[in-house]
């Protein structure tokens, strides 16, 4: 009798409806979307379409239940493979860009001052340049944290995304700053424990999105008659 009992809790603990069963399908999902994520973004000119569609399977999916995870991930990547792989090089020429003027900058200015060739006034102009640089590097950062959201859910030009991108990271700083430590955490995370990049992709998306669906909202139309607006319950 008591086998029994133990038995009939056993199978409502592990009942395909039950809190338990419901986090390990979820816990699941996450791990694949971040799988499929991490390697769809091996050529390094994908990252961006691969952020998009995990960003777009997880709040779709994950979050309103609609579709199924690969499904939507796929959907997704598909038609936004190329102005995802447009906004990433140009992101990454972006941040090649600064990084080299800034590194050139700080060895120029550094021997030149200490050799005595050019003025302090000239060595702190440069300076300034240096910083504007690192600035700019972390505003690229900034636009990528929001560009491919922006990319799951508009159908729009790359430069009318970035500008949509910049003028969110802006108007909701504050999202802005919770967003840059919660992913500057868990890259931290991934290079001091690798395997945490069976998770982390889809953590970041998931926990993103309880901002920037927030953000994106006073952006998107009014649904169709009739339309599926399943971004409306996020």
């Amino acid at each position: 009798m008591a086998s029994e009992k133990k038995n009939k809790k056993l199978a409502t603990f592990f009942a395909q409806e039950s809190p338990v069963t419901q986090m390990l399908w979820f816990t699941g999902d996450l791990v694949i979307l971040s799988f499929l994520w991490f390697l769809t973004s091996i050529p390094v000119i994908t990252i961006g379409t691969s952020t998009s569609a995990l960003y777009y399977a997880v709040v779709k999916s994950l979050r309103c239940k609609r579709g199924t995870p690969v499904k939507e991930y796929f959907h997704a990547w598909k038609d936004n493979l190329l102005k995802g792989c447009i906004l990433t090089v140009l992101m990454l020429l972006g941040v090649f860009a600064l990084y080299s003027c800034r590194t050139m900058l700080g060895f120029s200015v550094q021997e030149q001052v200490a050799a005595e060739t050019i003025t302090a006034q000239a060595g702190e102009s440069a300076l300034g340049l240096y910083v504007i640089c690192g600035a700019a590097m972390i505003g690229v950062g900034i636009l990528f944290i929001y560009a491919f959201p922006v990319l799951s859910r508009f159908n729009l030009s790359s430069i009318k995304i970035l500008l949509i991108a910049f003028v969110m990271s802006i108007r909701y700083f504050y999202y802005t700053i919770l967003l840059a430590v919660i992913l500057t955490a868990l890259v931290l995370l991934a290079v001091r424990l690798p395997v945490s990049m069976l998770f982390v992709p889809g953590v970041w998306a998931l926990m993103a999105s309880r901002f920037i669906e927030k953000a994106m909202k006073k952006y998107l139309p009014e649904p169709l008659e009739g339309e599926d607006a399943w971004w409306l319950e996020v």
